[in-house]
C-alpha cells in the first residue's frame, strides 16, 4: 500500500468508492496526445485530407463525461456531405471492381492496422467522445469492432453494389455500432459518404480505398 501511495495511486477502498479508473499505462492519454498533435483543431476528413472550409463557425468538441472542450471543429453543412459523396463516387467503380475476396482482404488489413498501436489512440478518442470507460473502449469495444471487419466478403448470387451510401450519425456512436453499419456496406462494394455528428461536429469521409 505504501508503494502505491508513493506512486500517487488512490487506495483500493477509495477506488471502489469512486469507481475511478486507475492511472493510464505510461502516464499519457493517447487520445489527448493525438489531439495535441493536431493542435486540438480538426477539420472534415475527406479522401485522406483534413478540410477546413473558410468562414465557418467553430464548434467545441466536449469530453462526454466532464463537458470540457477537448478540440474545435468547423460547423458542417450539406455542402460537406456533397464533397464526401463526390469523393466516394470517384472511388466507387474501382472499389466495386475489386470483387468480394479482394475487398475482404482490404477490410481485414484495415482491422489489423487499427488493432496495432493506432488502437490505443482510437480507444482513447472513443472514450473521450462517447463517455465509455477507457477499459471498455480499449478492450471489448475495440475487439468487437475490429472483428466485425474480419472475414467480411460480399456473398455469391449475383449481388451488385449500388454505388454511394451516405451514413448519418446523430450523436456519440460506439465503434462496434459504427462498423456494424459500415463494414457490410463496404464488403458489398458500396462506397461511403459519412456524416459524423459525434462530439458536436459534422465531419465527412468519402474515401473508400484502404
Amino acid at each position: 500500500m505504501a508503494a502505491l501511495a508513493a506512486l500517487g495511486v488512490p487506495p483500493v477502498p477509495e477506488i471502489f468508492a469512486t469507481m475511478e479508473e486507475g492511472p493510464i499505462s505510461g502516464g499519457t492519454n493517447a487520445g489527448e496526445a493525438w489531439l495535441e498533435s493536431h493542435e486540438r483543431s480538426l477539420g472534415h476528413f475527406v479522401a485522406g485530407r483534413w478540410l477546413r472550409p473558410e468562414g465557418r463557425e467553430s464548434l467545441e468538441c466536449p469530453e462526454a463525461t466532464t463537458g470540457r472542450a477537448v478540440a474545435a471543429v468547423p460547423a458542417g453543412d450539406s455542402s460537406d456531405v456533397a464533397v464526401a459523396v463526390a469523393a466516394a463516387a470517384a472511388a466507387a467503380e474501382a472499389w466495386a471492381g475489386l470483387g468480394g475476396p479482394r475487398r475482404g482482404q482490404h477490410l481485414a488489413r484495415l482491422a489489423a492496422t487499427l488493432g496495432g498501436d493506432r488502437g490505443v489512440t482510437l480507444g482513447a478518442l472513443l472514450a473521450l467522445g462517447g463517455g465509455r470507460p477507457l477499459c471498455r473502449t480499449l478492450g471489448a469495444d475495440l475487439d468487437l469492432g475490429l472483428r466485425l471487419l474480419q472475414g467480411l466478403e460480399s456473398p455469391e448470387g449475383g449481388w451488385e453494389p449500388l454505388g454511394v451510401v451516405a451514413v448519418v450519425l446523430g450523436g456519440p456512436c460506439s465503434l462496434p455500432a459504427l462498423l456494424w453499419k459500415l463494414g457490410p456496406l463496404l464488403a458489398m462494394g458500396e462506397c461511403r459518404g459519412d456524416s459524423w455528428g459525434q462530439m458536436g461536429t459534422l465531419g465527412t469521409n468519402g474515401d473508400c480505398c484502404f
